[in-house]
């Protein structure tokens, strides 16, 4: 009874675990809970959005109850970096009412289970998988092709997002169906039977715009430790790596901006099956102003609008800050990009080796040429294709 409970959120690259974390944390009954991040990615991109206002915590590090395990921590050295983070978590004064673990989709289960139970000061309360509805509905047949005797995927990186997510859904203890608003009535319920027979002893809730409530999940039973060790057993798992071998992560970094309608015809015909997911912030020539985080997780593109680059700010273009708050942000500008200032792009490209350098060079040609940042300097418009009208979710 005096144990931490843990919560692991695992399910494939982009099925919506992050959006639910970030709705999580503000419920009453994570106040004050701890968080650990695995995460393929360089900087550690979803950390940062789970952190807030505050600085993103270095990788291998606990900051503001966040342990952010990227890079290395997230395949190489997960074992022992969950477990610096387990101490360091039991250490925390308030004492945390639950650790919430998000896991890389690209996450095989058993080798994260046997980290996060490690220490006998915690237990594992949930294992929760998501799947995105839209996903699972074009690309996996609404669930037939993770059975054994179901439809054998035709394309190889889909037919090895099958076998983890299946992998995934074997250990599962809660199986939320996410983006339920992206498909038919009908379907949702064709899914939920599916789901129920590949893991019948899952709990499984539904999810439209991270709708789902944490407290909702309270009665759910705790899986069973060896349970779950005697199915690794059976799965042949306990010699398995933390992630997936052959899938690793690039990294682009540029202060350019992109064009906006060259980048949407790339979108549109260089997204191939083995780029599993592609998530930071940019900025688009168009739109100057706008931090935009991008997350991108088969066919399916979010932008989402989460400030104004201090760029922009520094103009004070409605006279709201005082003079000694835009000497201080021209003070955080100076030393900085003489024409874009802070603003840059950062992206982290998830998948197959090809898929992904293939998909890193066309994003390369939709950069601004040296002539267009100067027409952008000049004040010249961009065609933009993108959506321009926005929806706010709470």
């Amino acid at each position: 009874m005096n144990r931490i409970p843990i919560a692991t959120l695992c399910g494939f690259l982009g099925s919506g675990k992050t959006t639910l974390l970030r709705r999580w944390r503000r419920e009453a009954v994570l106040a004050d809970a701890a968080f650990i991040v695995h995460d393929l990615s360089e900087f550690g991109l979803d950390a940062e959005l789970l952190s807030g206002e505050n600085p993103t915590p270095q990788a291998g590090q606990l900051r503001d109850r966040v342990a952010a395990l990227h890079g290395s921590h997230a395949r190489d050295h997960l074992h022992a970096s969950v477990g610096r983070s387990l101490v360091e978590i039991a250490r925390l004064d308030p004492r945390p009412p639950w650790v919430l673990c998000e896991s890389t989709g690209a996450a095989r289960p058993w080798p994260l289970i046997e980290a996060l139970t490690q220490n006998d000061q915690f237990y594992l309360r949930h294992f929760m998988v998501t799947v995105d509805a839209l996903n699972l509905h074009r690309d996996f047949a609404d669930g037939q092709m993770l059975s054994n005797d179901g439809l054998i995927p035709g394309d190889a990186a889909v037919r090895q997002a099958a076998e983890v997510l299946s992998e995934q859904l074997a250990f599962a203890s809660v199986i939320i169906l996410t983006k339920t608003d992206t498909v038919p009535e009908k379907v949702v319920r064709s899914q939920v039977a599916t789901l129920q027979k590949l893991q019948p002893r899952a709990a499984i809730g539904l999810s439209a715009h991270a709708g789902l409530l944490f407290s909702q999940l309270e009665g759910i039973p705790a899986p069973k430790l060896s349970s779950l060790r005697d199915r690794a057993d059976a799965l042949g798992l306990f010699q398995s790596a933390p992630t997936l071998e052959d899938v690793h992560a690039t990294v682009i970094r540029d202060q350019r901006p992109f064009h906006p309608e060259r980048l949407f015809d790339i979108c549109q015909n260089n997204l191939g099956t083995g780029l599993y997911r592609t998530k930071g912030f940019l900025w688009l020539a168009s739109r100057p102003a706008h931090v935009l985080l991008w997350q991108q997780s088969g066919s399916q593109i979010a932008l989402e609008l989460t400030g104004l680059w201090k760029a922009e700010i520094v103009h004070n273009r409605d006279g709201k800050l005082l003079d000694e708050e835009v000497e201080h942000l021209r003070a955080l500008l100076d030393g900085g990009h003489p024409i874009f200032g802070d603003r840059h792009t950062e992206l982290t490209l998830i998948g197959l080796r090809a898929a992904r350098e293939a998909f890193a060079l066309a994003l390369e040609d939709a950069f601004c040429t040296d002539e267009e940042i100067d027409a952008w300097q000049r004040g010249s418009e961009f065609s933009d294709p993108w959506p321009q009208n926005l929806r706010r979710i709470r």
